[in-house]
């Protein structure tokens, strides 16, 4: 059953999607997309189908929405529906027999023509205001988040009056099992089989249930013995109703029968800006039937709010009176109040004060002829004070002073603030604040006090005194007394240890700490420490004047690694900023390795054995040179002193290494290549070596001792020449036997004529150099070996003299013409 009824509702779903798309432009649709769905492009034929094809399928429209809602289907397209489908119903049905299973009471608040009260579904009407102000209650119907339809199953109420358009369920039970659902017809009767017109309308649904079972027994004997019958109400009819007056839209709505008053003013966007929220008046049949009072609905919880019928008419009057009520209340906002409505009434209205208001008398603006004056009421006889229209309260707040308060700060146990009793002394808040700690400083302490003028003066006394019962203050309010630390007072006590340990750095001072204690805290020795000697440095006393001279008193003494001093040396104590130094060891020496790459055996890293390995002996233990080697390249690379300081401190770049990094840069910049932009340190330099002179003469002056870091590069045979610089085409040149500078540059294009031929310098494959000599108007160029790189440098850039120096020179000359002629006169 369950499956039949949802298949039948997909295709009652799917009939709407089709007929849509249709109406659409022939966009397709789906079950998908059917928040998509317009209703105001449906035709009425279009919903006409869709209504008979609903009414075949034997299911309730509010089913079919329900569904559509879960779908995605919106709200506002789901009241249009609802609107469109009523308009275009059959008024009866005749006797057409349901299921019980599909009755579902339809509630629906439908707008009327030319206005849809869910078209700002979603979004935020704005509340009026009056001076930045909102004016209380209107947001009640501004709330787009806000619904007055009635709930759908809902009981029946039994003072329901029937009209035409209404549906009857009559359910019969027991020996005879039968259904209705039957349409009340315009003439207000409902018709059943072989029965006949039953007139119901105007009938209480109680009435009219008594009505229908006496004539149903007639034809269902069984009635009453072994047969029940039920009478309720299936959907309900639509209403007209007018609401006119100051009303954001005023206008005729369709509302469910069971709709109220409220239903019919949020219908039409509630009363405008000068509508009366106190005054809504309900006409019927020309007659008013009723007043509604919204603050008591929406403040008290009471107020008639009745439910409206065929063509009532709600009349929203202009407001009466208004009362301004801003400032530490809990709902600011203009307040419509009654004649003879009191202050009490409006701080109901307003939910109270604040509880930072102040309490005392608040005043009252008041309109008083063609002026204004000022009223002012004390709070505790203020209920009675009767409202006129235009009065503006503003309910003023307390100050931030304080009184009879008194404040303790410092080292007490409890600081903080405390209640001032009349004859309260130092002595007795001290004892408040549970007493001083051990470290307070006792020779003296504060009270700040407050004057009568708002300055402040200090009071000076004694904590000991205090505490003795020698001295006794009379507090005052909001007097401030401060005590201080001993620790407070004086520089921060701490203890440096330096050197060789694991974390060095800076320790607070504990009274009887020894050294061991010190290296302890430090983390212990480094591998690297001297433990024979540990040196404690220590501050002249400023008081001391036995040598000006002194800076600082030293301490040395030797440490074991189980940190054991002797038992002299075991007595000695630190004292505040005493320095404690942990020097390294002369003898512990890192592992030192170099690395030798090339033409040799057993190229790689090796680790120095002695402070004195050099060169030849790195050479033997690497098997020496391959037969493949050229041996006249061979070179050593060592880091510059710059990056190797820099690496072990990174801040010695500011000091020596810096100035010799700038005035190395210089050497490199001049008569060569680089120019200020290109200028750059080098963090390894090349030394040029005699490898030759090295295997022949191990352990003479060519033969350098290794150092950390050198690399010994032994290139194979090389059979080119590089030139670079001012030539026409820079490039690499084969290597030919007795080959001079000059044709070698031939061989790259020749000189161009920025060419400073005079400067011109080789670097050989070792990583020496040679510059070329001259003597006169002769030129003796360096020789070339394989591997060579001949470097032309370039004329630096002549500056053109300017037009006020050729005039300055002009001058000069005339100047000393002048002079010579005076000269020989």
């Amino acid at each position: 059953m369950r499956k039949q009824m949802c298949k039948g509702l997909f295709l009652a779903l799917s009939f709407l999607l089709l007929w849509a798309g249709v109406a659409s432009a022939q966009q397709e649709l789906s079950v998908q997309n059917i928040s998509s769905i317009n209703v105001d492009d449906l035709s009425d034929a279009q919903i006409q189908k869709f209504v008979d094809k609903v009414e075949s399928s034997g299911y309730s429209e509010d089913q079919l929405m329900l569904m559509a809602k879960s779908r995605g289907m919106s709200e506002l397209q789901i009241q249009k529906l609802k609107s469109r489908m009523n308009q275009l119903k059959s008024t009866s049905k005749g006797g057409a027999v349901v299921s019980s299973e599909d009755r579902l009471r339809e509630a629906d608040n439908q707008g009327g023509a030319g206005f849809d009260p869910f078209k700002e579904l979603g979004t935020e009407k704005k509340t009026p205001e009056i001076n930045g102000l909102p004016i209380f209650g209107h947001s009640f119907f501004r709330n787009s988040d806000l619904s007055f339809e009635t709930g759908i199953n809902m009981p029946t109420p039994t003072n329901y009056v029937i009209g035409a358009g209404d549906e009857i369920i009559i359910d019969i039970w027991g020996a005879s099992e039968q259904t209705y659902q039957l349409m009340v017809s315009p003439e207000g009767a409902i018709r059943i089989p072989n029965l006949g017109p039953i007139y119901v309308r105007g009938l209480t649904i109680e009435k009219a249930e008594t009505k229908i079972i006496s004539r149903l027994k007639r034809i269902y004997a069984t009635i009453g013995r072994s047969s029940n019958a039920d009478i309720s109400l299936g959907q309900t009819r639509s209403i007209k109703v007018h609401v006119i007056g100051e009303v954001q839209k005023p206008g005729t709505y369709n509302l469910s029968s069971f709709g109220t008053a409220f239903n019919a003013l949020y219908s039409a966007g509630g009363p405008s800006e000068d509508g009366s929220l106190r005054k809504i008046e309900i006409f019927r049949n020309r007659e008013l039937v009723s007043t509604l009072d919204s603050y008591a609905f929406m403040i008290r919880g009471t107020g008639e709010n009745i439910t409206l019928q065929d063509q009532d008419v709600v009349i929203v009057r202009p407001y009466v009176g208004r009362v301004k009520f801003d400032g530490e209340v809990k709902r600011p906002a203009y307040y419509e109040l009654l004649d003879g409505e009191s202050f009490e009434d409006l701080l109901l209205y307003s939910g109270g004060l604040t509880n930072q208001a102040y309490q005392g008398s608040i005043s009252v603006r008041r309109i008083d002829g063609n002026f204004k004056t000022i009223k002012t009421i004390e709070l505790d006889s203020a209920q009675a004070f009767e409202m006129l229209n235009g009065d503006e309260i503003e309910v003023g707040k307390i100050t931030n002073e304080f009184v009879d308060r008194v404040t303790i700060e410092g080292p007490v146990l409890n600081p903080g603030e405390y209640q001032l009793q009349e004859g309260m002394t130092l002595l007795h808040l001290i004892k408040l604040a549970d007493g001083v700690r051990g470290d307070t400083f006792m020779d003296r302490g504060v009270i700040i006090r407050q004057n009568s003028d708002f300055s402040l003066s200090n009071i000076s006394f004694s904590p000991t005194k205090v505490l003795n019962g020698e001295e006794s203050v009379v507090l005052q309010s909001n007097d401030v007394i401060r005590l201080q630390s001993i620790y407070d007072l004086r520089e921060r006590y701490n203890l440096v240890i330096q050197g060789e340990v694991q974390k060095p750095g800076d320790f607070a001072y504990v009274e009887g700490m020894t050294v061991e204690d010190l290296i302890f805290l430090a983390g212990g020795f480094k591998e690297s420490a001297a433990k024979s000697i540990v040196e404690v440095a220590r501050r002249i006393n400023p008081d001391s004047v036995k040598d000006a001279v002194s800076t600082a008193d030293l301490y040395n003494f030797p440490i074991s690694e189980s940190l054991d001093l002797s038992e002299r040396d075991s007595k000695f104590r630190l004292s505040p900023f005493d320095l404690v130094v942990i020097r390294k060891s002369p003898f512990y020496q890192e592992q030192e390795t170099v690395e030798i790459e090339g033409e040799v055996q057993f190229p790689g890293k090796y680790v120095l054995d002695q402070k004195e390995e050099r060169i030849s002996d790195i050479l033997e233990r690497a098997g020496g040179a391959t037969k493949y080697a050229y041996v006249k390249g061979a070179t050593l690379i060592r880091r510059s002193e710059y990056y190797k300081k820099n690496l072990e401190d990174p801040g010695y770049a500011n000091d020596a290494a810096k100035i010799r990094k700038e005035s190395l840069t210089e050497i490199f910049k001049r008569d060569t290549l680089f120019s200020n932009e290109s200028s750059v340190f080098k963090q390894q330099e090349a030394i040029g070596i005699e490898l030759e002179e090295i295997l022949k003469n191990p352990g003479s002056e060519s033969d350098l001792i290794m150092r950390e870091g050198d690399i010994i590069s032994i290139p194979r045979q090389l059979q080119t020449v590089r030139v670079r610089g001012s030539v026409l085409y820079p490039s690499n040149v084969r290597y030919f036997e007795n080959g001079g500078l000059k044709k070698y540059v031939s061989a790259a294009g020749g000189f161009d004529q920025q060419a400073k031929k005079a400067k011109s310098y080789v670097i050989y494959a070792n990583g020496s150099a040679a510059q070329t000599k001259h003597f006169l108007w002769f030129k003796n160029y360096p020789k070339i070996e394989p591997g060579s790189e001949i470097v032309i440098p370039q004329k630096p850039e002549k500056q053109p003299m300017s037009a006020q120096a050729w005039v300055a020179l002009a001058s000069s000359v005339a100047t000393l013409a002048l002079v010579v002629t005076q000269i020989a006169r």
